[in-house]
Formats: C-alpha cells, sequence, structure tokens
C-alpha cells in the first residue's frame, strides 16, 4: 500500500514547479509509504511514490516503475490479489521482480484499458505513455482506494490524497458550496465531489484518459454494477448458495493473505471479522495474529471476550489492546487533517488509534467491511423490505404524531416516519442513512445568504442518480447496490483508508473480492434476509465454520460518544475554533442557531450531535486549511 502523486504542466518550459515543491508535496503523503520514495521526470510530467513494501521488499519492486523499453511508467497503490495467475496467463517468464507491480504494468502495457476488468484487488494508479504522451488514471471497481485530481490553467495534477494536489497548487483553497448540501446531511460529499473547488474524485471502476498535448481528458466507466441483469424468479437454491457464498469467501481470504511480510487481522467478535479469522487461519503460513480493542470510552460496550473465545477456538496469536480516550481533542484535528475535509463519521477515532496500536506489530491486516451491504446487515434494509406498506403508515401517522408530547423519542420518530414518507424511494434510502430530517432544513447552521446558495444544490441527487439504475431489481438488491456504490466508497471505505493509511497499516476487505461480489450481487435481494432476517444466508453459508453463539447471537455495535465529549472535554474546542472561523469568516456561518442547538442538545430537550460534530470537524478544516468562500466556489 502506498501513495501516489503527479503533475503536468502545461509547457516544458513552465516554471511553476520545481523539484524542491515536488518533493515537498510528495512528503506530505509519505505517512502513506514511509519505507522509500521515487521521483520520476520527463518533460513537464513529474511522477512520484511513497512506498509501503508488503510485495518483494528489494529495490525491484521500488516505484515508479518503468517497463524493460522505458515506453510505459506506472506509480501504482493497491493490491492486485491474482496477480500471479495474470503473469502465468500472459507468459511472463522474464520478470524483474516478485511484486505485483510488475505484472500491472506489464499488463496495461500489453493491452491497455482493456486488461483493467481482469484485475481482481484494491487499487489506484497512474501509467503513463511515453510514446503516445498521455497518462491514465484508474481506480479499483468498488472504490476501496483513493484518486484525486485537478486540472486548470497551470497544468494537470493527482494524489492519493487531497494534501499533495493542495501541496501542488499556488494561492489559497476555495470551498465547493455546491458539495456541502451532501456534507450536512452525510458528513462527506458523495460521487466525485470535494469540498475543494476544482478537486474531483474519481468514480470507483472508471479511468481517466489525458492527453499531454492537448490536455483534453476523457472519464469512462470499464466497471459498471447498473448493468447487473436481475435474477430469474425461481432460480434460487438456498443450499448451493451458501455452498458458493462460503468456498467464494474462503477463496477471497486465501488470496488476500498473499504477502511478503507478516498478515493479522481486526477481530471485533462479530460474524465478518469472525468468518474472516476461520478461514485466515487455515491458510496462513505460519500462526495468525488477531487484534481485538477495548475501548474505554465505549460506553459500555465490550467485545474482547467474544473476540477472545473465536481466537482461542482458531488457534491465533491473540493481542488485546485497550484504548482511552483523555487525549480525543489531538486525535481530532489529527483526523480533519488525514481526511483534508470535515469528514463526520467519528468512528475514524477509535479506527486510527487501533491502527496506530497494530502497526508496530504489522503492515497488514484483514478487516470485515462490505459484508453488510452484500447480505443485508443494517436495520433499514430490514424497514425498505416493506417500503410501500411503511410509506402509507408513516403518511397517515405523521398527522396523529404531532399530537404527541415533544420529547428526543419524539424528533427520532419524527425523522424517521420523513425518511419513509419521502417523494421517492432514493431520498427515503438517502434519509434513512443520515441523522438529519429533511423539514429541519440542516443548512440553516449557515448564514442567511450561505444557506440559500447551499439550497440550490439537490442533496439526495447521487441516490437520485444511482437508485433508478437498478429499479428492476427486487428491492433488497437495490439498496444493496446502492450501498455499494455510494455508502461504501464515500463513506465507510473512505474512514478506512485514511485511518489506517494516517498510521501506514494496509487495510484488506475480503468481503468485496471481485468474485464474491459478482456472485452475491446477482442473488435475489430477499433471499439474503428473507423476513427481514439480517445476513440470513451469509450465516447459512457459515454455519458450521463459526461458533454458534456468533452466528446466533445479538450484533453489538461500537458507537462513538461524540455527543458526550462535545458537552464535556471537547466543548471549549468547539467554541475556540468556532470563534476563530467566525472572525475570520464573518457572515458565513449562522452562530445563534448553533448556540441554540448546542443548548438544545446539552438540556436534553433535542438531540443534534451529529450536526454539533460536523459542524466542529468544519470549523476545524477551514481554520486549518485557511479554507475560502467566495461566489467562484460554485461550480
Amino acid at each position: 500500500m502506498c501513495g501516489v502523486i503527479g503533475f503536468a504542466a502545461r509547457s516544458p518550459q513552465s516554471k511553476v514547479l520545481t523539484p524542491e515543491a515536488f518533493r515537498g508535496a510528495l512528503a506530505r503523503i509519505q505517512h502513506r509509504g514511509p519505507d522509500g520514495t521515487g521521483i520520476y521526470r520527463d518533460q513537464n510530467l513529474w511522477l512520484g511514490h511513497a512506498r509501503l513494501s508488503i510485495l518483494d521488499l528489494s529495490a525491484a519492486g521500488s516505484q515508479p516503475m518503468k517497463t524493460a523499453d522505458d515506453r510505459f511508467v506506472i506509480t501504482y497503490n493497491g493490491e492486485i490479489y491474482n496477480f500471479r495467475e495474470l503473469a502465468a496467463e500472459r507468459r511472463m517468464k522474464d520478470l524483474r521482480s516478485t511484486s505485483d507491480t510488475e505484472v500491472l504494468l506489464r499488463s496495461f502495457a500489453a493491452d491497455g484499458v482493456a486488461a483493467l476488468p481482469g484485475l481482481n484487488g484494491m487499487f489506484a494508479f497512474a501509467v503513463y505513455d511515453r510514446l503516445r504522451r498521455r497518462i491514465w488514471l484508474v481506480r479499483d471497481r468498488v472504490g476501496i482506494k483513493p484518486m484525486y485530481y485537478r486540472l486548470d490553467a497551470s497544468g494537470f495534477a493527482f494524489a492519493s490524497e487531497i494534501k499533495g494536489i493542495v501541496a501542488l497548487a499556488a494561492g489559497q483553497s476555495t470551498c465547493n458550496v455546491a458539495a456541502l448540501h451532501e456534507w450536512l446531511y452525510y458528513g462527506n460529499a458523495l460521487g466525485g465531489r470535494t469540498l475543494y473547488a476544482g478537486i474531483h474524485q474519481l468514480l470507483p471502476g472508471h479511468y481517466l484518459e489525458l492527453d499531454l498535448n492537448s490536455f483534453e481528458y476523457r472519464i469512462a466507466e470499464y466497471h459498471s454494477f447498473r448493468r447487473r441483469t436481475p435474477p430469474l424468479r425461481g432460480s434460487f437454491d438456498g443450499a448451493e448458495s451458501a455452498r458458493q457464498i462460503r468456498g467464494l469467501l474462503e477463496q477471497a481470504v486465501k488470496r488476500q493473505l498473499v504477502s511478503d511480510v507478516p498478515v493479522g487481522v481486526f477481530l471485533s467478535g462479530g460474524v465478518d471479522s469472525s468468518a474472516i479469522t476461520a478461514f485466515a487461519s487455515r491458510h496462513y503460513q505460519g500462526r495468525l495474529a488477531t487484534y481485538s480493542v477495548g475501548f474505554e470510552f465505549a460506553g459500555g460496550t465490550n467485545e474482547l471476550p467474544k473476540a477472545k473465545r473465536i481466537a482461542e477456538r482458531f488457534g491465533t496469536d491473540h493481542h488485546e489492546i485497550h484504548i482511552g480516550g483523555a487525549d480525543v481533542s489531538a486525535i481530532v484535528e489529527k483526523m480533519v487533517h488525514h481526511h483534508d475535509m470535515p469528514f463526520a463519521d467519528a468512528a475514524n477515532i477509535p479506527l486510527y488509534m487501533m491502527a496506530e496500536k497494530i502497526s508496530s506489530h504489522t503492515k497488514v491486516v484483514l478487516q470485515g467491511d462490505g459484508g453488510d451491504e452484500l447480505f443485508g446487515g443494517y436495520r433499514r434494509y430490514a424497514t425498505l423490505r416493506y417500503y410501500g406498506v411503511l410509506r402509507t403508515f408513516a403518511r397517515c401517522l405523521l398527522g396523529l404524531h404531532r399530537l404527541t408530547p415533544r420529547s428526543p423519542s419524539y424528533y427520532r420518530l419524527q425523522r424517521y416516519m420523513h425518511a419513509l414518507a419521502a417523494p421517492d424511494l432514493a431520498t427515503s434510502m438517502a434519509l434513512l442513512l443520515t441523522q438529519e430530517d429533511r423539514f429541519a432544513h440542516p443548512r440553516n447552521v449557515f448564514a442567511p445568504g450561505m444557506a440559500a446558495a447551499i439550497g440550490e444544490f439537490d442533496p439526495f441527487a447521487r441516490f437520485r442518480e444511482v437508485q433508478p439504475w437498478f429499479a428492476e431489481q427486487d428491492i433488497g438488491n437495490q439498496m444493496s447496490l446502492t450501498d455499494i456504490c455510494i455508502e461504501l466508497p464515500d463513506l465507510f471505505l473512505e474512514k478506512v483508508d485514511r485511518s489506517t493509511m494516517a498510521a501506514s497499516l494496509e487495510v484488506r476487505v475480503p468481503f468485496l473480492d471481485h468474485d464474491l461480489v459478482d456472485y452475491a450481487t446477482g442473488l435475489p435481494g430477499w433471499s439474503k434476509m428473507p423476513l427481514g432476517r439480517k445476513k440470513w444466508l451469509l450465516k447459512k453459508a457459515l454455519d458450521g465454520v463459526i461458533p454458534n453463539e456468533v452466528l446466533r447471537g445479538a450484533k453489538t455495535g461500537f458507537t462513538v460518544p461524540y455527543g458526550l465529549w462535545l458537552q464535556t472535554s471537547l466543548k471549549a474546542m468547539f467554541f475556540d475554533h468556532l470563534s476563530t472561523f467566525v472572525r475570520s469568516h464573518p457572515g458565513i456561518l449562522n452562530v445563534e442557531r448553533i448556540e441554540t442547538l448546542f443548548a438544545r442538545t446539552g438540556s436534553g430537550q433535542q438531540n443534534h450531535s451529529f450536526m454539533l460534530w460536523k459542524i466542529l470537524n468544519f470549523v476545524i478544516w477551514a481554520n486549518l486549511c485557511n479554507m475560502q468562500f467566495t461566489d467562484q466556489s460554485l461550480n
């Protein structure tokens, strides 16, 4: 796992970038690859790489890497798990290294973008063709690894993290107001948008091709979930499907153990991580290390005993890590820095703390992201299974509900009914993913003029774009596929990448193996959770693989108590950053509204903790980055 960066000036004689400036920009992402750096330059193009050595630890695996004829050059972040199979298929007998990088580079050099569908892995890379003067940026089909880019008057820049692009720029960054409405609801921008004007993220399953002569580029899709064919009625065989899922998951875990450094597993004691532990312990050469974490600030939730029993069952080298939250204020600022945006999923804090502890033992861990999206692990999936009935019920109940006493429970139920009574299924999906009520107008935490500008942009647009792609599927698959296209890359996988790479730790996600994803998304949605029974089919597949106490036990999630922190240990920090922001940017935030939300939350009248947490991250981000807010940011 690594960091990539590049810049192409519009003119070979351009003075916009010096060698020192490029090295400085590369240094900004070196936490992603502390084992070494490399720089390649050809005329007006610079490519950089920060290496975290996982496969072929020798200099032969260093990047940027060139083909033998010097025509193609690659800077690459990720892992291609089937690289050995690809090398055998292509009869690559003269390889100069044992790295997946060389196989990827030679595959692309031979077939171009036609090679992309055959790659099974997580990746974001850039390939340069010196002969044709073209560069391609590529991102994996699920969006596990990030890739950002910007084209402006100075040239074309790209990087694994936004901070690399910002370091290549002259002048101050400007906020992209067009993305703020989404951020207010979900805590992050969606799709290709970022909160930086002019900086975009390449979508999963896409590549960008840039002509370095004309600086014209095109973006194309090499993989799409929208072309999934609905399962045939009556074609489902539960026993056979369970057998296939079990085999594909075991194959995925075995594939993702490939490494020249030790590999471990994040073991929470839940179904997904226990399954990965079970399969990994069968195929790992040596004694598998597992890591479980207990957080003192977890509000009494502690899965350490359950995880320990799983570790004993499979004979792993188990490590329990105990983490407190006394110095959380410093970590909040650190995570804003690593996300480059006011990312509002507070689970990034314990994940980073855990990664920081583990990275001293290993460079690679497997964890269970993707299992809930593939197999129906969320409560809202069970809710929307009865969407038609519940939508009618919610619309009828809303009138009666207004007669009940106001309380935090009242407002939670009101938000829930507003979500179900939304005008379309896509909006209901979006609203069930957030803690914000559309009728509470979240944009009102901004001053009237700014709120009006933000309100010009639809916060549900990405859901309304994606959900219709799957309208022919049953509602279970519509939810699953929509989440795979939105929630996974824009929220969960981004959280995992930044939080763990901040500690130089590579995380692999076997549930998002291409073969397993293709098979699971091809099954009827109802088959994965019949009658709303979450992960029923996955649990059936794992019967006899992991203990019944895990399969049948209640799911115990981990909640980060950011609401409590805001009213106690982070209160001074909240208002200090808010005051600093208001002095620098008068007329942007509605301070009176924010103070009201804070007071209502503190009194227990309503719970606006999620909005207040987003505001804290926002003002920290704007203050740290010296962010500008102008009419030009509306793009």
